[in-house]
């Protein structure tokens, strides 16, 4: 029972075995056959490597469907564990445990130490089938529609006055700062207050996130969005996976997604941090290059963040619901 890591490159799979630390060269074709493999072993490698069917656009996808779909089978039967790393986290593994230098050996011990290191750490089973889901699809043609939707919105830095998702906030936004608990509010700027005023302070971040997030439940001509497969307001838990491509195993996640971890989760995560300047050329230091005790820090305010996320989600979605009658936002 070991854990072999392997990954692919220059024609050829280089697996290392974590019991004795030894690694071996093959070809695709003995890398399938898998006769090198035993009984109650859990084999790791990139989600491109072996979790996704190879077209004419990458060389990183090794094998067809239906070799994937072989290979599954014969490793379950044969009592194989197979589980997928996303490959975005490979430079992080070599930066941390291969000392910045890349070929295929340092790559399966960086990834085997990472993935030994964090127990946190989330991998992926082999797909069920490569046939999407209806609510995949849907999910792409709702993620279309919200790029547009928000691609002309920050045209007006998301405070056009005409636009219904606009007027929405602006009416409900004392609403939504208190119906958010005090560990969320900080997320979306409702921390910064006006002495003076009792107002919360200008913040393009706050609009920013906020107006995403409310156009996920709305138009910008006022009327409730729905998702394309059923016809019904989009739950949380779907945005999350179809939309906003929470999963460690994204791809192309759109302005949604930009918005609110890039340049929301980012900003966010630096303040409570304080490593703006903190690199050695006085920088933005690099997650690549955090303590330990950072990266649990890290992680920490991600929660944060990502629960406040999901407050206001909710609480938009409930205020969209309040405000509308027949599919259409009406304000008082």
């Amino acid at each position: 029972m070991a854990t072999l890591i392997a990954d692919f490159g220059t024609n050829a799979w280089t697996v290392l075995n974590g019991s004795t630390q030894t690694t071996t060269t093959m070809s695709p074709e003995d890398f399938h056959s898998l006769q090198w493999a035993s009984a109650g072993d859990t084999l790791i490698a990139e989600n491109a490597h072996l979790g996704c069917p190879r077209t004419d656009l990458s060389l990183a996808q090794v094998y067809t469907k239906e070799e994937l779909t072989d290979f599954y089978g014969r490793a379950s039967r044969k009592g194989c564990k197979i589980k997928l790393f996303p490959g975005h986290l490979t430079p992080k593994a070599r930066a941390q445990y291969g000392g910045g230098e890349k070929s295929d050996e340092v790559d399966t011990r960086a990834i085997y130490h990472m993935v030994t290191n964090s127990p946190h750490m989330r991998l992926m089973n082999p797909p069920q089938s490569f046939q999407p889901t209806r609510s995949r699809q849907a999910g792409w043609a709702f993620k279309d529609e919200t790029n547009a939707i928000l691609n002309k919105a920050r045209r007006f830095k998301y405070q056009d006055p005409d636009d219904a998702i606009v007027q929405f906030l602006a009416v409900n936004l004392s609403t939504i700062a208190a119906r958010l608990s005090p560990a969320s509010q900080g997320a979306f700027d409702f921390d910064k207050i006006s002495k003076r005023s009792g107002e919360f302070l200008k913040s393009d971040g706050r609009i920013n996130r906020l107006y995403t997030l409310a156009a996920f439940f709305l138009h910008p001509n006022g009327t409730v969005r729905q998702r394309p497969d059923t016809g019904k307001m989009p739950g949380i838990q779907w945005l999350r996976r179809n939309v906003l491509h929470t999963s460690p195993f994204h791809f192309r996640g759109g302005i949604a997604r930009s918005n609110v971890y890039w340049h929301g989760f980012k900003n966010y995560a630096l303040k409570k941090m304080g490593t703006r300047k903190a690199s050695a050329v006085g920088k933005v230091l690099s997650h690549y290059d955090f303590t330990v005790e950072q990266d649990q820090e890290f992680r920490a305010h991600r929660k944060v963040f990502t629960g406040a996320m999901i407050e206001a989600m909710q609480i938009i979605r409930d205020l969209v619901r309040e405000h509308s009658i027949n599919g259409k936002l009406v304000l008082s």
